[in-house]
């Protein structure tokens, strides 16, 4: 759970204000769900699991439980398979393969791991899909700890040679519809309210400011990507950044609060707003925390530290500004 902090009383009042006439209907965005297994009599441990979109058939992360034991590998990848428990997650995600695909081995050396599955629907899957299938699990698996993938090869009921070999993917969610040759960064955006979406796009060729380029496009939304929207109101701006010893302040202008009609800047539980920044963050090196001012004056009089998995994300304490 996230811990209070404290605001400056301008921006307390601003953020009561906008929860007084905008808390009816508004349907609350997780910035990072996780779910918790029914069967909670063993003992369990975090671990970062893929899904899909329901829509777009984006990759998602998210975090869920597994029972500790010594068969990891087998755990994520059958609750890859059976998708989310979740009521509210299954709405939005599921598993990237058919409902009949069970786990039959998994094997795994020198980067290279070979998943045996059988089911009669998953023969005729359609490719694209398939591969994102498998992206999935290599994702899924790349996040375990100590665990190198470099490819996944995908077996049949123990036959190779009606099976896929995949090569893990640089990028997540690649958005190239133009600038191909430009630089590829990752920015977060929200999915039906629900969870973060990673999207890999690219800027132009000519920035010269990457750091304040991708902020900017993070800001900005997604701009036409389907089904996805930004977890900050239309009409904020970044004003400025500085970046001093791994501490980067970033100062936004007050559309981020009088305009945010959701309350993805002061959520209850995780906000969106900074989990989506949090996330975008992480990509770049010497960057450790971060605080966030609104016109100068700070959100949280703490800075938050930058997360270098999604496990770490739940550890960030929250920006719900003291009430009162």
């Amino acid at each position: 759970m996230y811990r209070k902090s404290s605001v400056s009383p301008l921006l307390a009042a601003m953020v009561l204000l906008i929860i007084a006439v905008f808390s009816v209907g508004c349907t609350e965005l997780r910035s990072f769900p996780s779910e918790e297994l029914a069967d909670s009599a063993s003992e369990q441990q975090q671990v970062t699991v893929y899904y899909i979109t329901r829509r777009g058939n984006y990759l998602v992360p998210i975090n869920a439980s597994v029972p500790k034991n010594d068969n990891l590998h087998c755990s994520v990848v059958k609750k890859v398979l059976s998708g989310p428990q979740d009521p509210e997650l299954k709405g939005a995600l599921s598993s990237p393969f058919p409902p009949d695909v069970l786990l039959k081995y998994i094997y795994a050396k020198d980067g290279w791991v070979g998943v045996d599955l059988a089911g009669e629907t998953i023969k005729t899957m359609d490719p694209e899909l398939l591969q994102r299938a498998l992206s999935c699990l290599m994702f899924t698996l790349a996040e375990l700890p100590d665990m190198h993938v470099d490819s996944i090869e995908m077996l049949i009921d123990g036959a190779s040679d009606n099976g896929m070999l995949l090569t893990h993917p640089i990028h997540i969610n690649p958005i190239y519809d133009q600038h191909d040759d430009g630089f590829p960064v990752t920015v977060f955006f929200s999915y039906d309210d629900t969870c973060l979406v990673p999207v890999t796009i690219k800027l132009v060729p000519e920035t010269t400011d990457v750091l304040k380029e991708t902020l900017d496009r993070l800001v900005a939304g997604p701009r036409g990507i389907q089904y996805l929207s930004s977890v900050f109101p239309e009409g904020t701006r970044l004003l400025e950044y500085e970046l001093n010893e791994g501490l980067i302040n970033l100062n936004f202008s007050k559309e981020a609060v009088l305009l945010d009609r959701k309350g993805n800047i002061s959520k209850e539980e995780q906000s969106p707003s900074i989990g989506s920044l949090a996330l975008t963050l992480r990509q770049f090196s010497g960057i450790e925390r971060f605080q966030i001012l609104i016109e100068g004056k700070p959100l949280i009089y703490k800075s938050l530290k930058v997360p270098r998995n999604y496990l770490d994300l739940e550890n960030i304490a929250k920006a719900q500004p003291e009430q009162g």
